[in-house]
């Protein structure tokens, strides 16, 4: 690699740090050189504007997948809110279910 690369590289780290301030340092470090790397695999030249609107894509996918709200539920009831062994009993009462009957196919005139 270019002693030129590098810096370029850095700089986009940095400014895509400061556009995404609530992703870890480090994951912003590797989505950069993951797209650098991929660019190189398929024999792409990594241009940097191009890197940085793919990983700010991605990034931006990181930032809008986190946990949505719970707002039907209860504080009780959102995953991980309950001790361990508490979380089992529940899933228990409800998986147990009886199994409902299964459905005559249905004749169509196609299928006669």
């Amino acid at each position: 690699m270019s002693p030129s690369v590098v810096p370029t590289r850095d700089e986009l780290v940095a400014r895509l740090r400061v556009r995404f301030a609530d992703v870890p340092a480090e994951n912003v470090r590797r989505c950069v050189d993951d797209l650098w790397c991929c660019c190189a695999h398929l024999g792409v030249r990594p241009e940097e504007r191009i890197i940085e609107r793919l990983a700010a894509s991605r990034l931006t996918g990181v930032v809008r997948g986190g946990r949505p709200p719970y707002p039907d539920e209860s504080p009780d009831d959102r995953p991980g809110s309950r001790p361990p062994g508490s979380h089992a009993a529940a899933l228990t009462a409800t998986a147990t279910a009886p199994p409902r009957p299964a459905r005559a196919a249905t004749r169509t005139p196609i299928g006669m």
